[in-house]
């Protein structure tokens, strides 16, 4: 069986991912299909025929959607298009809502007078209604065939609030011009503009997100060079990297990125792999060794034999992963839209009912006609769409004012909910570059000097950071006046006119220079010193621990979450770090691939996972992960994988991003709540309970009571949202983020 992501377009909500499954799931020759509403994909494995890749795409059309070009340059057009209108779409709802909302609200609220007669300033509020019910036409198109279909959506209670009100309105501007001016109060066009004009906004953020989370994998496809040279024939071309077969010998110079994964068969240099490895240092790099495309070559000339070209490198394959955690990750559906499910057909069987129950009763047309409209304009979604996107915006704005940066609503409900948090090391629980630890030496000034004159010829991460402490300490650099450097073993150079030697064991011993027993030195890189052929010392050299990480840490533990470290170092490295910043467990020597596999199993294991990284090659992890979370002095690809950004870099941010998740969704609870108790109340009401109890003219005043209502149901969840801004997470210093409320 072959597997395959398919993108489908026009999913909306959660319960789009059952329809979309259960229509590809019919076609023959499928095994299992699985939608996911976050990244609009179905990841499906079938028999890999071309006959059943179109029905599979007949089938998702039948349903109702549509399956998206796999051409990602096309597809991201597409993309691109569908962004710009629906965004389109929104201006026009909202630049029509607020006239709206003014004509509508002003004299209710004794602003002004109505400046035309009643007939034709309810003509005039149908008039600013109709545009945005146009813009907003996508959630009649699939409101209404997903109620058809016994599937109801959000967009189906969007769809029957809007037309509720609409109806209703028309209804009364009838009666106006019949000369009834007491169905003023039943106009409700700008109740039908504000939820689609609400919603929308909602709409369009997400859409954007799935953009632009789609474009970090083009991004990460573009590192890889678009030519190479090549030795063909006996001479060196130029030719597009499209073009390179397994077997073609590269020419990769100082600085160029390698334009696919293969074997060095001539010269040696370093390769900078951290896009892979994460791994600050870059790695030496001679004959027989394996390079990876899009990795950047650094000081010597390489040739280099072709394994694995195009979509068979790793850069691809890191790609695919991300592509494949993205689309297989379990939607974290809204509460609102599991409710949907009971609540729309609720209130439909509710109103239906209420008409028959007043017509047998005796009732005329209009009495029966405005209580059932009363009771779907009671029971309109505004609140219930306000619960979760108002909580959301403010909670976003309340993280932002402390460099934590939520990209989705479903990110912070994901970060509300992780009991695990893994950690990438470099970058991450460390500063991500080398410096100098510790220096071993008789004379340290001495050592330091000669060191970094020898290291001035070097633009190594290593030379840069012993440099810079030579600096630091007010060391005298002797001048360089020879340099050679020995890649894999040091350099050899004459210094002030010493003959000076600085790298590891194998130089020295090649040498002759006589080094004694060193005691080890886990998680550090021990660089030898000799003039003269006399041993100096020595100089540790690691990547710094970042001074807020063990304070991070300790408030994660403190909430009882599970902490887990991974790195692409060894053990030893591994476990050096993490005795400083006191995590629980360490897992040394992974790769992006060995992640997304800890991720993975974690959790299977039934754990909420947060995944804490920097690199392009935790970019697998972060999408698979619960809540991704990226440092963001990280890699633009690694930014855009994740699920939430600290801008700033310090890790205290990830334990008060998870508060942040908390205390939003503890509101949206509460929202919920409010907007679902308004409906048990008001529901009976509008219903016609009043009349049971003899307030017969309570009923021609229902319209009027039903919009008064759903605003003050509005009222209370904004009210109970604004709570929010006094919130401050407990892992963050007092004196953080104090700025003025925007």
């Amino acid at each position: 069986m072959t597997k395959k992501v398919f993108r489908i377009g026009g999913m909306s909500c959660a319960a789009c991912v059952g329809r979309v499954e259960s229509a590809i799931s019919s076609v023959k020759g499928v095994e299992s299909a699985e939608a996911n509403i976050g990244s609009c994909t179905a990841v499906v494995s079938y028999d890999g025929t071309r006959e059943t890749e179109k029905a599979i795409a007949e089938a998702v059309k039948a349903a109702g959607y549509s399956v998206v070009s796999d051409d990602r340059e096309e597809a991201a057009e597409e993309a691109e298009k569908a962004l710009s209108a629906q965004f389109r779409d929104l201006i026009i709802a909202i630049a029509f809502t607020i006239p709206l909302a003014v004509l509508s609200m002003g004299p209710m609220l004794g602003l002004f007078e109505p400046f035309l007669d009643m007939f034709p300033y309810g003509v005039l509020q149908a008039a600013l209604c109709v545009p945005t019910l146009i813009a907003g036409r996508r959630f009649f198109l699939r409101g209404y065939p997903a109620l058809a279909s016994r599937h109801p959506t959000m967009d189906s209670l969007i769809a029957l609030g809007a037309t509720a009100s609409v109806l209703l309105g028309t209804y009364s501007l009838y009666r106006i011009w019949q000369g009834d001016m007491d169905a003023m109060s039943g106009l409700c066009y700008d109740s039908a503009s504000m939820i689609i004009a609400l919603v929308s906004v909602g709409k369009y953020v997400e859409a954007r997100s799935r953009y632009r989370t789609d474009d970090s994998v083009r991004r990460l496809l573009s590192t890889a060079p678009d030519e190479a040279s090549v030795i063909r024939d006996g001479v060196e071309t130029r030719i597009r990297a499209s073009d390179l077969v397994p077997g073609d010998v590269m020419v990769v110079r100082p600085g160029e990125r390698m334009p696919a994964d293969g074997v060095v068969v001539s010269g040696e240099s370093s390769v900078n792999e951290s896009m892979l490895t994460g791994e600050s240092m870059p790695v030496d790099k001679r004959p027989g060794d394996t390079v990876y495309g899009a990795t950047v070559n650094g000081s010597g000339r390489l040739e280099v034999r072709a394994e694995k070209t195009g979509e068979d490198t790793v850069l691809f394959q890191i790609a695919r992963m991300i592509e494949m955690a993205r689309s297989t990750k379990a939607p974290v559906a809204s509460l609102a839209d599991r409710v949907s499910a009971v609540f729309v057909p609720a209130v439909i069987a509710i109103a239906v009912a209420c008409f028959a129950a007043w017509s047998l009763a005796g009732r005329d047309l209009q009495f029966s006609l405005t209580v059932a409209i009363s009771v779907l304009v009671i029971s309109c979604p505004c609140a219930l769409g306000l619960a979760t996107p108002l909580a959301i915006v403010v909670g976003t704005w309340k993280g932002s004012e402390h460099g934590i940066l939520f990209k989705t609503a479903s990110a912070v409900e994901a970060s509300s909910k992780a009991d695990t948090v893994v950690l990438d090391k470099t970058g991450t629980c460390t500063v991500g570059e080398p410096s100098v630890r510790r220096v071993e030496a008789e004379d340290e000034s001495e050592l330091i000097g000669l060191a970094a004159s020898a290291e001035s010829g070097s633009e190594h991460p290593i030379a840069k950071a012993v440099m810079r402490h030579a600096a630091e300490a007010g060391a005298e650099i002797p001048p360089l006046e020879s340099f050679s450097g020995r890649s894999g073993y040091g350099i050899s150079c004459v210094c002030g006119g010493r003959r000076v030697l600085v790298g590891n064991r194998a130089l020295m011993e090649d040498e002759s220079v006589e080094v004694p027993d060193l005691p080890d030195a886990p998680g550090m890189t021990r660089i030898l010193v000799a003039a003269d052929g006399s041993y100096l010392g020595s100089i540790l050299v690691a990547d710094a621990v970042r001074p807020e990480g063990p304070e991070a840490v300790a408030h994660l533990r403190s909430d009882g979450l599970r902490t887990i470290m991974a790195t692409g170092d060894g053990r030893s490295a591994g476990e050096a770090i993490a005795s400083e910043i006191g995590v629980d467990e360490v897992r040394a020597e992974m790769r992006p691939g060995d992640k997304l596999k800890l991720v993975k199993d974690l959790q299977i294991a039934q754990r909420r996972v947060a995944m804490v990284g920097d690199g392009i090659n935790d970019s697998p992890a972060l999408t698979q992960a619960d809540v991704g979370i990226a440092v963001g002095s990280g890699t633009d690809v690694a930014i855009e994988s994740a699920d939430v950004i600290l801008m700033s870099g310090d890790l205290r941010c990830v334990p008060a991003a998870l508060e942040t998740g908390k205390a939003v969704m503890r509101t949206v609870r509460q929202n919920l709540a409010f907007a679902f108790v308004y409906n048990v109340i008001c529901i009976p009401v509008a219903a016609g309970l009043p009349v049971l109890f003899g307030y017969e003219d309570a009923v021609s005043h229902m319209p009027m009571f039903a919009a008064a209502a759903m605003s003050l149901s509005s009222v209370s969840v904004v009210a109970n949202t604004l709570r929010l801004r006094r919130f401050r997470p407990k892992a963050l210093p007092a004196e953080r983020g104090r700025r003025p409320p925007p």
